[in-house]
């Protein structure tokens, strides 16, 4: 009997530890997954989409004397406008006007040679036409006569060279524009090739800014953006990026990119601190959402949305991609709350945690 009692006890603590454990399992399995939302058309947390940078010329030309030489005259200030053709610097030309004289009289010299040249072949036809020379004479005439018309051509090229290293010696403006720089003074010795002077062409304008190997890929050449003046509250100007570096600067270590300015007004200057932000205007084709909030259960483009606590799959139409996010162009709309996380395994309508 005692056994028997000691049998029912035992089995019956049995029967409740195993009901307990299954009542715990029942309430996990209905809990409702956890997910990570975030709002679309927010941008992320950390992430930059405005930079600051520099105004610029759209072309800034670092100019150079073709020879080199002791700089005898400048000629321009820093920030002084010129034009096309305008005289810049000059170096000593006093060796390259002694060769082009040295030039001129040979060619001269070779010239009153080949006039003696055509002078005697012309008589010395007339001689073979009658006759009166063998023909080895008049071979011997006519090469003479080629002789000397191509020392006079080459000469003559000696000359050229010469004026144009006489040229070379005064540096001239390639283009409209302003001073930028001018790096060396009266008197300093310059080689060949070593620039001297900055022109800056700002009849077009730019915004260089910095790029981090994250953000390179997000803003690419064509991307719309609103530049904003340090100096000038209230102007606002509509840019585009027209060039992205290829490979990091490096100094920096980062992509260095320029905007172009679509109209600014004369109050923009060249070397204003300027910022550039992407992304902001209401009428941008789109906007910027997590890679990982694109659902994995349909082929097509597709995020989940929690609208009262529940998922809804919705399709969408994507623009360019980002290293770690897509561009939304449509399906969705800016305040939207979907799922940027967790939504692998979900399913229309079902219950979330957020």
């Amino acid at each position: 009997m005692r056994n028997w009692k000691k049998w029912v006890c035992l089995t019956a603590a049995g029967m409740a530890f195993f009901m307990a454990g299954c009542g715990k399992e029942a309430a996990v399995s209905t809990e409702a997954p956890l997910v990570k939302t975030v709002v679309a058309g927010e941008a992320a947390k950390g992430e930059k989409t405005s930079f600051s940078g520099t105004v610029h010329g759209y072309f800034e030309s670092p100019l150079a004397f073709q020879t080199g030489g002791r700089i005898m005259a400048r000629y321009v200030d820093q920030g002084q406008r010129v034009s096309a053709g305008d005289a810049l610097m000059k170096v000593d030309s006093k060796d390259a006007e002694e060769q082009v004289a040295s030039a001129q009289s040979a060619v001269i010299a070779s010239r009153a040679k080949a006039d003696l040249a055509y002078s005697t072949l012309a008589r010395y036809e007339k001689l073979h036409a009658a006759n009166a020379i063998s023909d080895l004479n008049m071979d011997q005439v006519r090469n003479q006569a080629q002789l000397a018309q191509a020392e006079l051509d080459s000469s003559e090229a000696t000359l050229s060279r010469a004026e144009n290293n006489l040229g070379f010696t005064l540096l001239t403006a390639d283009r409209d524009g302003v001073i930028g720089s001018t790096l060396y003074e009266v008197g300093q010795v310059v080689a060949a090739g070593t620039p001297v002077v900055t022109i800056i062409d700002d009849s077009r304008l730019d915004v260089h800014i910095s790029l981090t190997e994250k953000q390179y890929r997000s803003y690419g050449v064509g991307t719309p953006a609103t530049v904003t003046f340090w100096a000038l509250p209230g102007v606002t100007v509509e840019g585009t990026v027209r060039d992205v570096a290829a490979a990091p600067n490096s100094q920096t270590g980062t992509y260095d990119a320029k905007v172009t300015l679509v109209d600014p007004p004369d109050t923009v200057a060249v070397g204003m601190t300027a910022e550039v932000k992407f992304g902001s205007q209401k009428d941008s084709q789109g906007f910027m959402i997590p890679l990982s909030a694109m659902a994995s259960q349909k082929e097509n483009p597709s995020v989940w949305v929690v609208k009262d606590g529940k998922v809804h799959l919705v399709p969408v139409t994507v623009g360019r991609y980002g290293d770690d996010t897509v561009e939304i162009t449509g399906g969705l709309s800016r305040g939207d709350r979907i799922v940027s996380a967790g939504a692998s395994k979900l399913s229309e309508g079902e219950e979330v945690r957020t």
